[in-house]
């Protein structure tokens, strides 16, 4: 078997000249695209005096990262902090990738690592380029060090500080970490096909506040997996909340590296108040001017298999019909692939002419910036989501109710805590359209409170704050390590990280 040296061309080849026929072969030929690398960006970066002889290498890959994110390099920037993006270059559409363009990031990227494929491919693709980027960095500026800063529970997160570790043998900096995902005790007492009574879907929705949630990894996936393997190679823990530190002194992570910060997408949402958009959503969308909308997007992994996804589009079918909602659905890429693999597109397609006043559908919003507008415009009274971001993001619309379709929330803080988020569970089409009419009549009374839900993730414009304010000191510190061994966090004796020999 011949290994291929060349990073651009055929990744295995395959040589059966020796074979007696018992084995068959499997040739591997992906191709993969070549990192491009902003050299002028680049040289910027160490060209300046850096007195820290350090960067911080802020991460992005997915439409949530660049909002996230963003804060974090607008901050760098202010306090003097040396800092560029690397970006994984996995959403080079003009409407996923628009975040890059309107948060402004373009001139800080040095490098675009050109990850494609599906969800293995991705993986293998950026593990070896994120890594064969971090070399090429320690070759050429050998006396600075990199500190990646990734974002959350994404693909990226795990992979690329997988990589890092591997690769360079140091750890990174995870903003949003301590993602864990839990459930409501009551929830396994739900009957799949009962249509649910009154008493039943009170009881649910009172015992989310008041009853015990457990743990349950497996879902969102397959970012339940990328937080894990995140968090084993991360050294500094930007968390959110309590409950996030929580989670990972659990699980054994050092105290002293977990930092309670709350979200940066508070910083974001900030940044797009003070700055409208061009073309407001009402001119891309007349309609939405007029009554009192609910938002709904669903694109998780898990909900667009066969049962829960018909249960999700049975449930709304059934709240434009029989009630007076009007919903506009958000279409990802997701979304619509889920439509027409179970042949629904075309339902919903009628359900559009025939309900014209009360219900339409519309591609993925192009900036995030109509995502606000929408959400602070009073147009709009609830949000039924998947999302993880959104269910962070609506705790800062007190106009606007939330209802997240999943089994359990990577964020169940925004329920318990802040009040805020009702989890409803796509068990049947039954439920859906029941708990946002219960709600709507009635959500005080059940104990959430969506106009004064408690503002959790910290103020808008202080949260970047924090999180730069420690790394500016971690880079004054010339004895700082970004992997300590136990000796070292024992404070038994220091030296230099090399893991060159390794």
């Amino acid at each position: 078997m011949g290994y291929d040296k060349q990073y651009s061309s055929k990744f295995i080849k395959t040589d059966q000249k020796n074979f007696d026929g018992k084995f068959d072969t499997l040739k591997i030929d992906k191709e993969f695209l070549p990192i491009r690398i902003n050299k002028t960006n680049l040289d910027t970066i160490f060209s300046k005096g850096n007195d820290f002889n350090k960067a911080l290498a802020i991460v992005i890959g997915t439409k949530p990262d660049f909002y996230k994110q963003a804060p974090l390099l607008i901050e760098s920037i202010k306090e003097g902090l040396p800092s560029f993006i690397i970006s994984t270059g996995q959403h080079y559409d003009e409407l996923l990738g628009y975040g890059i363009k309107e948060f402004d990031l373009e001139n800080s990227i040095v490098c675009d690592l050109q990850i494609r494929g599906d969800l293995m491919e991705k993986s293998s693709d950026l593990i070896m380029k994120f890594g064969y980027f971090g070399r090429y960095l320690k070759r050429r500026f050998s006396g600075n060090r990199i500190l990646p800063i990734v974002h959350g529970d994404t693909l990226v997160a795990g992979i690329a500080t997988l990589s890092w570790v591997f690769g360079l043998g140091q750890k990174v900096g995870q903003n949003e970490a301590g993602l864990r995902s839990m459930s409501p005790t009551s929830i396994k007492g739900i009957k799949m096909n009962v249509n649910p009574s009154r008493s039943v879907l009170e009881k649910f929705i009172t015992d989310q506040l008041s009853s015990s949630w457990f743990l349950t990894r497996e879902e969102p996936f397959p970012e339940q997996i990328d937080t894990w393997v995140c968090s084993s190679g991360t050294k500094f823990f930007f968390v959110p909340t309590k409950l996030n530190k929580e989670h990972l002194l659990r699980e054994g992570y050092p105290e002293e590296d977990i930092h309670i910060v709350g979200n940066s997408v508070v910083d974001a949402i900030g940044i797009k108040r003070m700055s409208k958009p061009a073309n407001s959503i009402f001119e891309l969308y007349p309609k939405l001017e007029s009554g009192n909308w609910i938002r709904m997007d669903i694109h998780r992994r898990e909900n667009l298999t066969n049962h829960r996804f018909n249960a999700i589009i049975g449930g709304l079918t059934d709240l434009i019909k029989d009630s007076e909602f009007k919903i506009v659905l958000v279409l990802l890429n997701a979304t619509i692939s889920a439509l027409n693999r179970f042949d629904l597109y075309h339902k919903l397609k009628d359900l559009e002419i025939s309900y014209p006043d009360k219900f339409m559908m519309t591609e993925l919003w192009k900036e995030y910036g109509h995502v606000v507008e929408f959400l602070d415009s009073g147009k709009c009274w609830a949000e039924i989501t998947d999302s993880g971001s959104l269910q962070e993001e609506l705790l800062y619309f007190p106009k606007v109710s939330s209802f997240t379709v999943r089994f359990n929330t990577d964020r169940p803080e925004t329920v318990f805590e802040a009040k805020g988020n009702l989890l409803v569970p796509p068990i049947n089409r039954m439920w859906l359209p029941k708990m946002i009419t219960l709600t709507y009549e009635k959500g005080v009374d059940y104990g959430f409170n969506f106009k004064k839900k408690k503002k959790i993730y910290g103020k808008p414009g202080e949260v970047s704050k924090k999180i730069v304010k420690i790394m500016k000191k971690e880079f004054e510190n010339r004895e700082s390590n970004f992997f300590p061994w136990l000796h070292q966090r024992f404070n038994y004796w220091h030296e230099k990280d090399d893991f060159d020999y390794l």
